[in-house]
């Protein structure tokens, strides 16, 4: 390949990755993992616990881009939100006290909405 396509490709992956990065909101699936725990190590772990820590998350994830990170674009704000969404269902959570819920959903979809955001946004 000559050194132009080369570097093509290099800004294609990059601008790839980065919209991957930017697109996965890392900081709210973390606190969602943390308050799960915590709830799991506890002698309270109900479901509905966990619904609401879902509900903070869910509302959380669009209201971190827009205030902290200053997020303007409605896109992207509603793919991160999806994108929390699918995570935590590929986590399990609340989810685990629906009857039709098997984790094989969720192993599936993350990977695949993983796979595939990045290509949403022109």
């Amino acid at each position: 390949l000559s050194i132009r396509r080369q570097r093509q490709m290099c800004i294609r992956d990059s601008d790839y990755t980065s919209k991957l990065v930017k697109y996965i909101p890392s900081e709210v699936v973390a606190l969602y993992i943390a308050l799960g725990s915590i709830l799991g190590s506890s002698d309270k772990s109900d479901s509905s616990l966990y619904w609401v820590i879902f509900g903070v998350c869910l509302v959380g994830t669009g209201l971190y881009l827009w205030r902290v990170t200053n997020v303007t674009k409605v896109t992207q704000i509603v793919i991160s939100v999806v994108a929390f969404f699918v995570w935590a269902f590929a986590l399990g959570g609340p989810f685990e006290s629906l009857n039709w819920y098997d984790p094989v959903y969720g192993a599936l979809l993350l990977p695949i909405y993983t796979f595939f955001v990045p290509m949403l946004e022109p």
